[in-house]
């Protein structure tokens, strides 16, 4: 299937995310695409698809004199929640792993563990997040929801959900293959330090923390 007939096949399931807008106007003709990929180079459509995890799209957009220019976005294939975080908690203290990323090519200075949706309620994707990346066995029923936060709207739609988790145990492997190395434990005043300092500087982490700290009245 090609990027533009993929791209009105999305559109379909999702109008939600294709509503009409005159500040940024979609350019909703599959000829006008199809030729703007033509005269241009630059394909527009559905340009990359990661199934199961999430489509890269590239929008034609209309600009007020007329002209079309490319707006890329990520959508991702669950509507109502693209992801968990879950922020462990254990005596007082809170659960942070260090995790290589590939993105930027570093290890991160500590995050909450988090995972993409999938064909699971938000508690069970956050249950079996803890599983894999703690080790820790939780049921759906002992997560303590919070809220949402959406990452990044300037590049996708998709709304994280929230969870606290009270941890007994915090023993992880050193290495499960997926480049968490190990976890520590900080006390509120050193997460604070450390997100000041720079330390901390995931942003998914950072957003769950603060719904944390506004839901709980410490903010």
């Amino acid at each position: 299937m090609d990027a533009v007939t993929q791209y009105f096949q999305l559109a379909a399931q999702r109008p939600e995310l294709f509503s009409p807008s005159h500040l940024i106007p979609i350019c909703m003709d599959e000829q006008a695409m199809r030729d703007y990929t033509a005269r241009t180079g630059r394909e527009v459509g559905v340009v990359y698809d990661n199934t199961p995890y999430y489509w890269v799209v590239a929008d034609l957009c209309v600009r007020p004199d007329g002209t079309l220019y490319p707006y890329c976005r990520v959508i991702y294939p669950h509507k109502e929640s693209n992801g968990v975080v879950v922020i462990p908690c254990r005596e007082g203290r809170f659960g942070l792993l260090s995790i290589f990323r590939h993105p930027p090519r570093m290890e991160s200075g500590g995050e909450f563990p988090r995972g993409f949706g999938e064909d699971l309620t938000p508690a069970e994707n956050g249950v079996k997040e803890l599983w894999e990346e703690l080790g820790v066995r939780l049921s759906p029923d002992e997560l303590e929801f919070l809220g949402e936060i959406q990452t990044d709207t300037g590049l996708s739609a998709g709304k994280v959900q929230v969870f606290c988790a009270q941890i007994g145990q915090e023993d992880i492997p050193p290495d499960n293959g997926e480049g968490i190395h190990g976890l520590r434990w900080v006390t509120p005043q050193e997460l604070a330090q450390q997100i000041a300092d720079g330390t901390i500087t995931d942003g998914v982490t950072l957003g769950a923390y603060l719904q944390y700290l506004c839901r709980k009245g410490l903010a």
